[in-house]
């Protein structure tokens, strides 16, 4: 069995692509006498000319040509191999900064990161749960390798959506709306509504889809979503929440009823710089948080 050196197939490799002994010497760094060398010893191992060799040109041999090309194919296969070991390394070596909203802290983030802690012990993730607004400024100032969160209007940040989080109705358990199927906006509008803040991204996407209709007039605005169900659960009144956001309610009194006119959306997805390059931690940890949503079919996100 002829085991030719490495270090041998690859100046043979970069004769053929160079077509010069001169040629492949200073790519490679080694004196011309030591290329012709490396050649003349593959072709004692393989007992065939492997180069047509002139004053001016050097021409591989039909069994060179085969040579290389097959050469060549496993040469790329070995440093995408090694490109694959070094990215492993440096993901057991790593770190990745996650920015997110709350709803997605509370759905898919957490279920990511105990998959990280499962397969990658090693990667440090550190996660900053905060609002949409301060999500868009981490990543905007590097302080975060990228964030989940509704789409930012900020246009030197890139956007990649992941899903559409479906708004719903927010009512008492025992609520008689509850036996509905689906209600209209119109509908809901007649009770007490609870409402985000005007300056919370999930108030801004439902005002801007109803701006042509008769707006809501929330009986009260609150800061958090956990107000907002705590005061559901009270019958103080009704809420228009991403479907998303209930779990961080934190209630197991209220339930949720589809609502059919208007459908109303936000769309949910990678926040980064434009000029922001994946490190493999960071790739590791999104493609993760992918493979949960192609396993989810993204119903555990809200997109029924």
């Amino acid at each position: 069995m002829i085991n030719p050196s490495l270090r041998h197939v690859l100046t043979f490799v970069c004769l053929a692509e160079t077509q010069s002994f001169r040629r492949a010497a200073e790519r490679l760094r080694l004196s011309q006498p030591a290329v012709s060398a490396h050649i003349r010893d593959l072709e004692r191992q393989f007992g065939v000319p492997l180069v047509h060799r002139t004053t001016r040109h050097v021409s591989l041999t039909a069994e060179g040509q085969a040579f290389a090309a097959r050469a060549k194919r496993a040469l790329d296969e070995l440093d995408m191999a090694s490109q694959d070991l070094r990215d492993l390394a440096a993901v057991h070596r790593g770190r990745v900064v996650v920015a997110c909203i709350p709803p997605m802290m509370a759905s898919l983030v957490t279920r990511a990161v105990r998959r990280i802690s499962e397969e990658h012990p090693a990667l440090e993730v550190q996660i900053m749960d905060v609002l949409s607004g301060q999500v868009v400024q981490l990543v905007a100032r590097g302080d975060a390798d990228f964030g989940i969160g509704p789409r930012p209007m900020a246009e030197d940040l890139s956007f990649t959506r992941l899903h559409r989080d479906r708004y719903v109705a927010v009512v008492p358990h025992d609520h008689p709306l509850v036996g509905r199927g689906a209600i209209t906006l119109n509908e809901l509008a007649t009770y007490p509504i609870v409402a985000m803040r005007r300056d919370a991204n999930a108030r801004q996407v439902l005002d801007q889809t109803i701006r042509r209709r008769e707006p809501l007039r929330p009986r009260f605005e609150v800061l958090h979503l956990f107000s907002v169900g705590r005061m559901v659960e009270a019958g103080l009144g009704l809420a228009v929440l991403p479907r998303s956001a209930i779990p961080v309610t934190a209630s197991s009194r209220i339930a949720t009823v589809e609502i059919k006119s208007p459908r109303i959306y936000r769309e949910i997805g990678l926040i980064t710089r434009r000029e922001y390059q994946y490190s493999p931690a960071a790739r590791t940890f999104v493609d993760i948080i992918k493979t949960l949503i192609r396993a989810d079919g993204s119903k555990a996100l809200g997109e029924l």
